[in-house]
């Protein structure tokens, strides 16, 4: 992290002793050799450095007019406001301060995590946004106790949507899916309410589905979320981002919904599986749907003619790898089928991928 006295001493002396020795080789005498520090000195030493930096710094930012005005309001005050919440303000921490709160995160024991939730509080919803400070919230959700992350982010309340589409903000609010208790993180199903479709087409927001999905997935807010996506299911199986969703639907949403997914995919199986995104769908339907869904859906997949047609699809290859796998199948029967295309798939490089994955073809790649 940093270099010690020590080492620094020592470099400069050796460029010193360069010096001398070009003027004078006879008059230089070697200095005497410092003491080496051993690992947990140095630990000791760099630790206190950055205790003694982090209080000097926090002195003097609390010192400075009008600190903490800068801050996200809070979320009373923003409750009140009833206007749209602004984009994150600046942090007031700089980018130093923000590596020594870090280091106390990590390093330092409790005494250093209190001085470091000191440090953020009141500035959550602006270290969020922050390249840096989003990993400073997080690490301290991770280090906090129950109690203590509760309180951190209630200044993320009335902020979900804007963090759900900010590339570093929607990091802090997984974590806070991930790491609190459903009473504290319920906000964020909350606020995520009426623009459930338009979220879970975006990038970073189709994340924040998932881990809801992932962590709380019986919980009445995320059903009524996942209800309020299904009104789309279709479209979003289709999406670049918002397919992961409907995956998460399939891998751990309750039966209902995962037969509302399967349900969709069974209205054109073969147009899904040769989608981009869909095909992953697919997929995981062969693994999560009940034994009726399944059974529907192998019998328009296994077809010779169904197969012949993924065989050679770009996306619906991937399909077929699944195929060959599924228990319900002759595995037999389905390679039948590919070696009869087999001139056909060797034209293509993904053809011939293939064809080495299902041990048609030896290993040429």
């Amino acid at each position: 992290f940093w270099m010690t006295d020590d080492a620094a001493d020592s470099t400069t002396q050796g460029s010193h002793s360069e010096a001398d020795q070009s003027n004078d080789s006879q008059d230089w005498e070697p200095s005497p050799r410092w003491p080496q520090l051993t690992n947990s000195a140095a630990r000791r030493l760099r630790r206190k450095r950055v205790a003694d930096r982090f209080t000097k710094q926090l002195t003097t930012m609390e010192a400075s007019p009008g600190y903490g005005q800068e801050a996200c309001p809070s979320y009373g005050q923003d409750l009140l406001t009833g206007g749209p919440c602004s984009d994150p303000p600046a942090p007031c921490l700089d980018a130093e301060m923000l590596s020594d709160l870090q280091l106390k995160l990590s390093e330092d024991g409790r005494k250093g995590v209190e001085d470091a939730l000191a440090a953020i509080r009141g500035q959550v919803w602006s270290l969020a946004g922050d390249p840096k400070g989003c990993r400073v919230v997080q690490l301290a959700l991770e280090r906090a106790s129950q109690q203590e992350a509760s309180e951190l982010v209630l200044e993320l309340h009335g902020h979900v949507q804007e963090a759900a589409t900010s590339p570093h903000a929607n990091y802090v609010i997984q974590k806070v899916v991930s790491q609190l208790t459903f009473s504290a993180a319920s906000f964020v199903a909350e606020e995520l309410a009426g623009s459930c479709a338009r979220l879970a087409r975006h990038r970073f927001g189709c994340r924040i589905f998932c881990r809801l999905l992932e962590f709380f997935s019986t919980q009445n807010s995320t059903l009524q979320l996942v209800e309020e996506l299904l009104g789309e299911t279709q479209e979003l199986c289709c999406h670049s981002f918002a397919h992961h969703v409907m995956q998460a639907v399939i891998e751990n949403g309750t039966q209902r919904h995962r037969k509302q997914v399967v349900a969709a995919l069974l209205t054109d199986p073969l147009a899904f599986a040769q989608d981009k995104n869909a095909s992953y769908l697919v997929k995981f339907a062969f693994r999560y749907s009940c034994q009726e869904d399944n059974r529907v859906l192998l019998a328009q997949l296994s077809h010779p003619d169904a197969i012949a047609a993924l065989a050679i699809s770009q996306y619906g290859c991937h399909v077929v790898r699944a195929l060959v796998e599924v228990e319900e199948l002759d595995t037999q029967a389905v390679l039948h089928i590919i070696r009869q295309i087999m001139p056909q798939l060797r034209e293509t490089k993904r053809g011939q991928r293939l064809l080495v994955d299902l041990g048609l073809e030896p290993d040429s790649f």
